[in-house]
């Protein structure tokens, strides 16, 4: 079973393509890979985290030329253990190179769980016809996926990340340097905030659309919903 899995608004996976085909098959994938980029239209801003796997390295690199590959490293992790029994230390020493090789701007998505109940699925319906499994996941997809009946601006995702940031601008000196542009200094590190793009040297808050501990630091004087006003569209409990 090919899955294409993604994060919604609240951080959760969302299940947005599926199909079956050969394992480790070239033009299996080229095949999905092609009616996703018809599904999704051409001038959709994609990324992939995938497992080791040649063929999907192969389709990607054809059908989105432009778009980041990079593969999952908790599934990288899962091959390190195996191929070390278990070996702590190791494994320890491989999430400490992730962090340092991506000091700044990284992806934040270690890995995608697919949903269970497409797990159980994937395990327990080979004897199913096709048109029976396909009609498996979708009417357990749409019974599973929560839309959830939130209050305010935000999701609980993106409201539980501004808590949190807002917590951790304590302590921020503040310099103004010229427009909407700052110099916050925290500890050791100073990093420049520019409020009129929404952009910080820390990367966060371009990272996830969200704004960093530097950015609420130069935004004190707002209100917090206008603070919450300036979180990406994506993260609005409207769109989700």
């Amino acid at each position: 079973m090919y899955i294409v899995v993604v994060l919604d608004g609240n951080h959760e996976p969302l299940l947005i393509a599926f199909a079956l085909g050969t394992i480790n098959c070239d033009n299996s994938w080229l095949w999905f890979m092609r009616r996703l980029k018809e599904c999704l239209v051409d001038n959709t801003e994609v990324g992939f985290i995938s497992h080791m796997s040649d063929s999907i390295d192969f389709a990607v690199q054809r059908v989105y030329l432009d778009s980041y590959h990079g593969y999952c490293c908790k599934h990288i992790a899962e091959k390190i253990c195996a191929s070390t029994g278990s070996n702590t230390v190791v494994e320890q020493l491989f999430w400490k190179t992730c962090k340092a090789f991506f000091p700044k701007v990284r992806f934040n998505v270690k890995s995608i769980d697919i949903p269970n109940v497409v797990n159980w699925i994937k395990t327990n319906s080979h004897e199913f016809p096709i048109t029976t499994i396909i009609e498996m996941v979708r009417d357990s997809m749409q019974a599973f996926h929560f839309t959830g009946d939130f209050h305010g601006i935000l999701t609980p995702y993106a409201l539980k990340v501004l808590h949190k940031r807002f917590i951790h601008s304590d302590g921020c000196s503040i310099r103004h340097i010229v427009g909407d542009t700052y110099e916050v200094r925290k500890y050791s590190t100073t990093e420049t905030v520019q409020l009129d793009r929404g952009i910080c040297s820390c990367g966060k808050w371009q990272k996830c659309g969200i704004p960093c501990e530097h950015a609420i630091a130069s935004l004190q004087r707002l209100e917090i919903v206008e603070i919450q006003q300036m979180v990406h569209l994506k993260l609005t409990t409207v769109v989700y």
